[in-house]
């Protein structure tokens, strides 16, 4: 069942990125396109009764992220490497904490969460998750979602640096 989580993640965090592309003619991309992105993750008191099952995507422009490319505040391993994107997966069981952030390592077009919160307890409450995003230290948006009991269906957040108060949610 976890190889199916992770694979749809997976899917799930590439088709949001192909999705997301942005087809400028601009020969040189703006400067202004990167820059570094932060998810702050509250969790529900009954987060412990949940284990997280991540998708992080990073995606640059201009195809210049490096192999030690990180996201910083979670153990995450590395997936898939391109230096147009870079996709880790993170496994927590049980969530260690309420509150976690999320930081990338360098400046980046787009940030990409895919998250399954999958209940350990039996009789578990749905899980609130809110999430909060930072662009170059400043907060630009917010979203909360509800994860319920024996649903493992992903749901991503897409963070497109030039417009960073709207979320693509898919």
């Amino acid at each position: 069942m976890r190889t199916i989580i992770k694979i749809s993640l997976l899917l799930i965090a590439l088709f949001s990125f192909s999705c997301s592309k942005n087809n400028n003619d601009s020969p040189s991309p703006n400067k202004s396109s990167k820059k570094v992105v932060e998810v702050k993750i509250s969790c529900g008191s009954n987060y412990a009764d949940y284990s997280a099952n991540l998708g992080l995507q990073a995606a640059s422009v201009d195809a210049d992220l490096k192999s030690d490319f990180k996201f910083i505040g979670i153990n995450s391993t590395l997936s898939i490497f391109h230096e147009a994107s870079i996709i880790h997966q993170a496994n927590l069981s049980p969530i260690p904490s309420a509150i976690s952030s999320i930081k990338t390592s360098a400046a980046v077009s787009t940030f990409t969460i895919s998250s399954v919160f999958t209940n350990l307890k039996e009789n578990a409450n749905p899980l609130t998750v809110t999430y909060e995003f930072y662009v170059d230290g400043k907060k630009t948006t917010t979203k909360t979602l509800i994860y319920e009991p024996n649903d493992y269906a992903a749901k991503s957040l897409i963070l497109d640096v030039t417009n960073p108060i709207e979320l693509i949610e898919n």
